[in-house]
């Protein structure tokens, strides 16, 4: 019983994905100036509210059979029917991963993670039926459905937690953010100052805009090719983030702490040349 409303859920599960990563794919438009990847996450979360509400279903049968001593018939008929469902569930794995994995899909590479999952719990009932099987002690389904039940909850509220996030627009991770300043490092004889750093992710797409204070006396368009580079090199850093940088000149009043100048031995407000 656990097992099979687990199934029926990730049914339910894999179809909210289809459609939205159909609906994320689409471009921006008048109404989403952003794009439509948050619908992932708003589909992620609302499949962790239906796995939480299968684990807190599957531990109230659990308690319910150990209540009223319920006896499992058909034994063999059971066992048949989970190595056929275990079986099953190892190609769709294979299956997932051999396609995540060429068309670098995060969300298909989740599912597949989902159901590696239900390996393991599919695993954890057979071995509970063979153990009531030769010992008969039917108290065993009820304690295995309890642990499984646990594991879902669990599992639900942090997949819940961690949409959540994205749902908030929390920063990027820090490994991820380690990316961007190491490029910015590298133009630091160019960047004076960076503010209005804002990162968030929606779905499998990250965002980053901030505002790049550069040297006075570069030109327009050695401005312009800075910013381009920096682009280029965040985007390729980060599976196509959209990235939005804006540029402007250093002022005279930011002399005193920049030190720029100094460092590479320019004259303040002009060039060495």
């Amino acid at each position: 019983m656990s097992s099979a409303l687990d199934s029926i859920l990730d049914i339910v599960s894999s179809s909210i994905n289809y459609f939205a990563v159909r609906v994320a794919e689409q471009p921006p438009d008048e109404n989403h100036p952003y794009g439509h990847t948050k619908f992932e996450p708003l589909a992620a979360q609302i499949q962790s509210f239906l796995i939480l509400f299968s684990g807190l279903y599957i531990f109230y049968k659990a308690y319910s059979n150990a209540e009223n001593n319920a006896v499992i018939t058909n034994m063999g008929i059971n066992l048949w029917v989970m190595f056929f469902s275990i079986t099953a569930t190892f190609f769709l794995v294979v299956f997932l991963k051999y396609v995540a994995k060429k068309e670098k899909s995060a969300v298909i590479e989740a599912d597949s993670l989902h159901y590696q999952i239900d390996l393991l719990t599919n695993g954890g009932v057979i071995v509970a039926l063979i153990a009531i099987k030769y010992t008969g002690y039917q108290l065993i389904d009820s304690i295995v459905s309890a642990v499984i039940a646990v594991y879902i909850i669990f599992s639900a509220l942090k997949l819940n937690l961690s949409v959540t996030k994205d749902l908030l627009d929390e920063v990027l991770p820090d490994e991820e953010l380690s990316v961007i300043n190491d490029i910015l490092a590298s133009h630091d004889q160019e960047i004076v100052e960076v503010h209005k750093f804002r990162t968030r992710r929606a779905g499998v797409k990250r965002f980053v805009d901030m505002h790049l204070v550069l040297w006075q006396d570069l030109s327009l368009k050695e401005a312009n090719s800075l910013r381009i580079d920096i682009e280029n090199r965040i985007k390729n850093a980060l599976d196509g983030a959209d990235v939005n940088l804006y540029i402007e000149p250093c002022t005279g009043d930011m002399c005193e702490e920049c030190g720029v100048c100094e460092k590479y031995g320019r004259k303040k407000f002009g060039r060495t040349k």
